[in-house]
């Protein structure tokens, strides 16, 4: 799964009912990304965050 369908998954579950612009979607995508990157940066060590798939 790429970032950005981790991230549409994430926005579909918190966001499913409402309507939002593609273009706001689009900046909440870089703000969510670059959280996960200085999480990793924060660590000082090589992690990964992988989501997990929600159970059915």
């Amino acid at each position: 799964m790429t970032e950005r369908e981790e991230y549409e998954a994430w926005f579909a579950r918190r966001f499913g009912g409402l309507d939002v612009p593609e273009w706001l979607r689009a900046v909440g995508f870089e703000f969510w990304r670059h959280g996960r990157l200085s999480l990793i940066e924060a660590a000082g060590a090589p992690v990964e965050i992988r989501a997990l798939q929600e159970p059915r």
